[in-house]
């Protein structure tokens, strides 16, 4: 009798929660940036446009970091990223949409880097036009000598934001 009443407590509030509207992004645009560093590949600059539940999106990072050096001059590392992602809205609730998608990333200047991701993502819509977004990515870097793949360890997440028009 206890677990038919906890199973009862526990689907009702399913049942008496009125309907809730899933985040339409069909045709919204977005500007907005992305943190994360897959293998020397630096975050940035995010673009997204929803065509309907498919999306693609955009990236563009410039790392410049310069290491004094008490002996001599200087140095620095250039790292320039430039990427492309395919998404598709898998799973959408009334302020969050759930994403998978495939993408390629580049890493040109200092950055020898080539990744091809799969991700695995969440965004939440603070208002129609503001969301905040995190994923996890199976990352395979194709880009060196070996082949290396990874999944769910510190470079292969990220967080975004993105303002929508």
């Amino acid at each position: 009798m206890k677990k038919l009443a906890l199973a009862l407590a526990m689907v009702a509030p399913l049942a008496l929660a009125d309907t809730a509207a899933a985040k339409d992004m069909k045709g919204r645009f977005g500007v907005g940036g992305q943190l994360e560093d897959l293998g020397g590949v630096p975050g940035g600059l995010s673009l997204k446009y929803w065509i309907s539940d498919l999306g693609i999106q955009a990236l563009l990072g410039l790392s410049i970091e310069g290491d004094p050096d008490d002996d001599g001059p200087a140095e620095s590392q250039t790292g320039l990223g430039l990427g492309l992602r395919v998404l598709f809205n898998f799973a959408r609730a009334n302020d969050t949409n759930m994403y998978a998608g495939v993408g390629a990333r580049l890493g040109l200047i200092d950055a020898d880097a080539t990744i091809i991701d799969v991700v695995l993502g969440v965004e939440h819509f603070f208002t129609d036009y503001f969301s905040v977004a995190g994923h996890t990515a199976l990352g395979i870097d194709v880009g060196g000598d070996a082949v290396n793949v990874a999944f769910g360890i510190t470079p292969w997440w990220g967080t975004s934001f993105h303002f929508y028009f």
